[in-house]
């Protein structure tokens, strides 16, 4: 989302490898090291089919998840159906 662009990969790929397969264009400085905080999306649906909260994530985006529905794309594994809204890329410049 926002695109309605459906990608299919395999269980464990992560969503910012899924984002770029779709080319989704998924903010990084970090290039999914886990470091940067950027890669964030908000999960709309399948929650059940993604990883575990990561300590990356809970550094970069705390304990809040059941609010904000947000996870880091590099670190969160894609374990079955899943939707995900990501945010317009910024530009830079």
């Amino acid at each position: 989302m926002p695109a309605d662009v459906t990608v299919e990969v395999a269980a464990g790929t992560t969503l910012f490898d899924a984002g770029a397969k779709a080319a989704a264009g998924i903010d990084t400085a970090c290039v999914g090291k886990g470091t940067c905080g950027l890669c964030r999306v908000k999960v709309i649906d399948g929650d059940a089919h993604l990883s575990a909260y990561a300590d990356e994530e809970e550094r970069h985006l705390g304990n809040l998840y059941r609010i904000t529905r947000l996870r880091l794309a590099c670190r969160t594994q894609v374990l079955g159906d899943v939707t995900v809204e990501i945010k317009a890329r910024r530009r830079r410049g």
